[in-house]
């Protein structure tokens, strides 16, 4: 997987209420629909369920970062587990010091009870080490943990470096068995993400596709993901967004005394010269996924940009497009603006007069351009279609105020 260097009543069948046997907390969410009349296995999707919620806290007391990695998924598991296949959402409107990790499970089986048996079987898994090769909860260093309580029944604090992963207690995880993941954090939070999911494309007639969403970034976050929908929406302020706030003051105020003018995040300036990080959004789909990339980027943010379907694209023909659309003072790079390579796209936005080559960093590629089927919900399954109609995927967007004030549950397909 991707990660840095320093998400009413259970879907899918009639009749059904939430699993007894998981002792998650229900926050709602209904999928109606489902397979009806038909005999034989259906997809089923149960409610989001909070299956962690404590503190975080993100700052000591001198202001110092305790929190600067969050993993969330994971794109192709290991041993045959650890494998969430589902949406991965990440949303920044939480209760200060406060993180909240719900999944709603999902499968393939014939009938509820089967299902909530699935469901039975799938928890999170929560620890601070072996995030590369993640072992069975009962292997794991209990002083490792993130999630669950301490011995005085408290939730357990958040810990730096910790990974929300889906575990499937059985000798292998189910090939169409998965979660959705939604973490909610507080809005504070200026540490990186590193996000990842897969398809769920084991069943011809029912291919869920992976998407990701995180609304009001005010870090940097790297995303991987297979043929699904990305859609990021920034809040930062500051193109240097780990950098403390009166640094970034000083950045805007600089002012060279050997030069004419203002001289705002010159190359001097505290953020830049003590190597504090940009903010980024890196988002890439396996090869040779075609995934759709939209990026929302504030008014007036610095921004470097580069967009690119790596994909077989013609100008005559096929072809997915990189647009940047309503962006001030965009200057392309050389070669990165060519009518005849409408993917390819590179630059950058608002860069202030007296700063170097820089800004917060969005980096986009989808690794093809090609038709692709999907079906999002149980409710849109039609066990009488085999091969649901593909649609064209692969095109990026970064623009301004697209997906401004649009919650995930509303951009995302399938609820």
């Amino acid at each position: 997987m991707s990660a840095f260097a320093a998400l009413p009543a259970l879907a899918g069948c009639p009749g059904g209420g939430g699993s007894a046997s998981d002792d998650g907390a229900d926050t709602g969410g209904t999928d109606d629909g489902g397979p009806g009349d038909h005999d034989g296995p259906a997809p089923f999707r149960d409610q989001w369920r909070v299956v962690h919620e404590g503190p975080f806290v993100e700052l000591d007391e001198a202001g110092e970062p305790l929190i600067r990695n969050l993993i969330v998924g994971n794109t192709l598991g290991y041993n045959d587990n650890f494998v969430n296949r589902g949406d991965v959402i990440v949303e920044f409107d939480g209760e200060p010091g406060t993180i909240r990790v719900e999944f709603r499970r999902f499968t393939f089986a014939s009938s509820q009870a089967d299902a909530e048996a699935v469901y039975d079987r799938i928890s999170l898994w929560a620890y601070n080490s072996s995030t590369g090769s993640p072992k069975r909860p009962v292997d794991m260093d209990e002083e490792d943990r993130c999630d669950g309580v301490d011995a005085g029944g408290a939730p357990r604090p958040w810990k730096e470096g910790c990974a929300v992963y889906l575990y499937y207690d059985g000798q292998a995880q189910l090939v169409r068995a998965g979660a959705d993941i939604r973490v909610t954090l507080p809005p504070e939070y200026r540490g990186a993400l590193a996000l990842a999911t897969s398809d769920d494309v084991a069943e011809d007639s029912y291919r869920n596709r992976g998407n990701v969403c995180v609304d009001r970034l005010g870090g940097a976050v790297d995303i991987e993901l297979q043929n699904g929908l990305a859609m990021v929406s920034i809040a930062a302020d500051s193109p240097y967004p780990s950098c403390p706030a009166e640094l970034v003051a000083e950045c805007e105020a600089y002012d060279d005394p050997s030069t004419d003018g203002p001289d705002a995040w010159a190359a001097d300036c505290p953020c830049i010269n003590l190597g504090y990080n940009p903010g980024l959004v890196k988002v890439e789909s396996l090869e040779p996924s075609s995934a759709d990339i939209t990026v929302d980027v504030p008014s007036g943010l610095w921004t470097s940009f580069y967009a690119e379907n790596a994909g077989e694209n013609t100008l005559q023909g096929k072809h997915c497009a990189a647009t940047i659309e309503g962006l001030a003072a965009v200057e392309f790079s050389p070669g990165m603006s060519d009518p005849n390579k409408p993917w390819l796209r590179g630059g950058i936005a608002n860069q202030p007069a007296a700063a170097p080559a820089g800004g917060y960093r969005i980096d986009l590629k989808s690794s093809g351009c090609e038709a692709v089927g999907a079906v999002e919900s149980p409710a849109d399954w039609d066990p009488e279609v085999d091969d649901p109609e593909p649609t064209l995927r692969g095109a990026i967007e970064i623009c301004e105020g697209c997906l401004a004030g649009t919650r995930c549950d509303e951009l995302l397909p399938g609820g």
